[in-house]
Parts: structure tokens; sequence; C-alpha cells
């Protein structure tokens, strides 16, 4: 069996943990499964690298924060014992030099800036990865180091790269055919066609995990983390909330985008179109199954699977006469936002025409404000067009399960609930699929809404 296994930030937090990650990989092989192993940053180091180069930015940078940065790989390196060898000592040095000689090209606020932050950011993936491949090769293991932004091909979006699958594909089959050394993966990084590294988004080696695993035909894709696969319910709001065995793609990228931390919403789009599955376990707990996320599922009459949550969202509300039976109000809407790159969460609309009320970022009202000022200004300035409205402070919460799709009162039952408990509800969706009811309340009722969701359909049998 072909295997990617990734391991997250967590995983590889300190020494301690790093021999566990080692353990994990002796015992793959042992077990005669041909391995990639993708690598995050050690845990806190890609947020420092984030935090030196805003403080470089705005002239504030102090060097105590890269000294900080490069004592906590040096520590690790000497709790592992690996202090006294030459070719990874040789290599640190030389990494930690090119980061020292980076920061001062820092380009200020200029439109540069997102291209110099990526260079910086590759620095966290790079020092992780030469470390383990280290340790590896201390323990007779034949390992070495590939630098994703040598395979994995991007645009120039930086901070938040699109891949060119095929593209990246075939680089990465030509550049492991001929190679049988244990292949230790830099996550999170690629590269434009310019060659300048870019970056795939926060939480981004998911994602690289999973086009390696697409690329390279693997049977499973195992990311590794520090929980028991994906739960219920964000245990910040649950007691207890249960670890879902199976999960099928679709739900897993439902669960993601509204708010579930545990993967990268993107990491599903490879693996989907090759059928691979998708295995969340617990680096600390491995004998445990964790969570398996396949093309399909036994529903086993599980309605739903989870219930997550994303804070601090923004309601825009744009209603009034003259939208009622106009054609193409929507469509200039939200192509006005889209042209911006304003991502919207959530959209509902009422039958009548007459509104149409989206979530969205909060960091993203004054210019979706402005946006939309500037699309409708004849509507607005005829009064065909009521003053657009904002609400802060809310959540969306999500519902998420195939089951829901065959089974009625479902919807009913969630907004039962809600009303038991006397949470108003601004906004209302529910996905084509109908696998998601999704809805907005305020910040201040998104635990009691989730708690009593949740004793309902997963804590008793739903009636």
């Amino acid at each position: 069996m072909k295997k990617i296994l990734k391991f997250g930030g967590s995983s590889i937090a300190n020494a301690e943990r790093i021999q566990q990650v080692l353990s994990i990989i002796e015992n793959t092989l042992n077990s005669s499964h041909e391995i990639f192993v993708v690598i995050s940053a050690f845990q806190g180091v890609t947020d420092a690298l984030i935090k030196i180069g805003t403080t470089v930015r705005d002239g504030k940078y102090n060097e105590t924060s890269l000294s900080e940065i490069l004592s906590k790989h040096e520590e690790i390196i000497m709790q592992l014992g690996l202090d006294t060898d030459m070719h990874l000592g040789t290599h640190f040095k030389q990494l930690s030099s090119e980061l020292e000689k980076h920061i001062p090209r820092c380009p200020g606020a200029s439109v540069d800036f997102k291209m110099w932050m990526d260079e910086l950011l590759c620095y966290g993936e790079l020092f992780s990865v030469r470390i383990l491949t280290g340790l590896l090769r201390s323990k007779h293991i034949d390992a070495e180091l590939l630098d994703a932004r040598k395979v994995v091909v991007t645009d120039s979006n930086y901070g938040n790269a699109y891949v060119h699958y095929q593209r990246s594909y075939d680089r990465i089959r030509s550049y492991v055919s001929n190679r049988s050394r244990l292949q230790i993966i830099t996550g999170f990084l690629g590269a434009n066609e310019y060659g300048k590294a870019t970056t795939l988004g926060r939480s981004g080696s998911d994602y690289s995990a999973s086009i390696f695993g697409a690329a390279l035909n693997v049977d499973e894709i195992e990311i590794w983390t520090d929980v028991d696969g994906i739960l219920t319910a964000n245990p910040k709001f649950v007691n207890e909330p249960r670890s879902i065995s199976e999960l099928t793609y679709e739900e897993a990228m439902e669960l993601a985008h509204a708010g579930a931390k545990v993967i990268f919403p993107p990491t599903m789009i490879p693996a989907l179109y090759k059928h691979i599955p998708i295995i969340v376990k617990n680096t600390f707990h491995p004998e445990l199954p964790g969570t398996r996320i396949a093309q399909e599922r036994v529903l086993a009459g599980e309605i739903t699977v989870g219930i997550s949550s994303v804070s601090n969202v923004s309601l825009i509300r744009m209603q009034g006469a003259g939208m009622v039976g106009v054609k193409g109000i929507n469509a200039r809407l939200f192509t006005c936002l889209a042209d911006k790159g304003i991502s919207v969460m959530l959209v509902s609309q009422a039958f009548s025409e007459h509104s149409t009320c989206f979530a969205l970022k909060p960091e993203e009202t004054d210019l979706a404000l402005m946006v939309i000022d500037d699309e409708f200004a004849k509507e607005l300035k005829a009064k065909y067009i009521d003053k657009i409205l904002v609400e802060d402070e809310l959540s969306l919460v999500a519902v998420v399960g195939e089951g829901m799709q065959n089974t009625p009162g479902i919807a009913g039952l969630v907004f039962e609930v809600l009303g038991r408990e006397r949470i108003n509800v601004e906004a209302i969706a529910q996905g084509s699929s109908k696998r998601n009811i999704s809805f907005i309340v305020h910040d201040n009722e998104a635990q009691r809404a989730i708690q009593a969701l949740h004793k309902v359909l997963f804590e008793r049998p739903p009636r």
C-alpha cells in the first residue's frame, strides 16, 4: 500500500512529539508500506514569522523575535541528539543566514510585500523538514528532503496561491520516478512559473498532502494531528463531542467551510477527483481509528454528522421595492463583490425578491458597502433600493449530514430546538445538495444553539 503521511505543527511542536512522529513513520515502513511524508513548520513558527514580517513592514522590527525562532530550532536539534550532525549543522546555519539576509530586503507596504512575505514563510517548513530528515538519517532511514517549490506549480496569488494541478502532477511524478529514498516534503509551499515562492493558505500543508497523493496515485492520505479525528462539534462549545468515524468528501468540505478547523477545505479537491480516502488520526493516540473521508459512507442511521460554526460574521441586507421582478439584480450584486475578491459565506433571499442578505467577514464589510454603493448608485438615489443595512457580531452555524437528503422534518427539528431556546435566527440557507442547513445567530447565542442542537442530534436519537 502506498501512503502519504502528513504531520501538522502540533504533531512536531517539540522534541518529544517529534520522537512520536518518528515512531509512526518507522512502524508504517515496517508494515511494508511505501510512504511519502509531508511536514508543516513547527508549532507557532509560521505565526512568529508572520509577526516578524508585519513588524518589519511597519518599522517596528525587533531582532529578538528572529533569535527566538532560531533558538527554538537549535534547542530541538540538541534535544534530539542531532547537534553533532555536521551535515545538518551546516545546512541549518546556511538557512539561518539566508533568513537573516532576507529580512532587510522587505519592500515595506508596496505591492511586492506579499511576495516577500511568502519567501519569508518558507523558512518554517524548510527548517522543520531539514531537522526531521536529519533525525531519520540518524536512525539509518534513507531519507531526503524534497522542497515542494521544485514541483508544485501555482499562480502568483501570494498568500493563497492557486495550484496548477496537471503541471504539478507531471513534475512530482517526474521528480520521484527514479528516487528510492524516503521523500520528506515541505508542506504549504509552491512556486509560480517564474520560480518565485508561493504559499497555499494557512493550513496549506493538508492541501500539499492531497496534491502529492493525487499526483502519486496513493491508496490513502493520512492527516496526523492532535485530536481523535473530526468531531461532531467544537469541544470548546460542547462537552465530550463524539469522533466521527466516516464522512464523505462533501460532508467534510461543508464542515470545513463552516468553521471546522481539523482539515483545510481545498484538501478534499485533489483526493476527491482521484477517489483517495483521507484518514484524520491523532499522533498521540495512533491506535485509534480516527475519521475516514471517502467518496461514500455507510449511513447506518446517521442523519447528521456534525455541527460547525464561524464566529464574528457580518450580515449585509439589501432590500427595496425596486428589486421585485427586476432581472439581474443578484447577478450584478455578486459579480461586483467577486470582482473585488470578496468572499460570501451565506446567501438568503426572500421569495418576493424584495430583499437579499449575505454573510461575509467583517474586515470586508467596508469594501463591500463601497462596491455596492457604486454598482447600485442610480437605484439607491432613486429610492428603488433602500439604504444598505449591516449587522455585526454574528455567527454562522451549519448542521451537516448526507442523511438529511432523504429524512423529512430535519429542518423543522433544527428550528424547533432553536425556538425552544428562544434563539433568534437572522438568516437561513439550505444548500441545494440538502446536506447542509446553515443559519445566522448573534455571537452571544451561538454556543447555546450548538449545545442544544448537539444534545438533540448526537446525544439522543432525534425523534
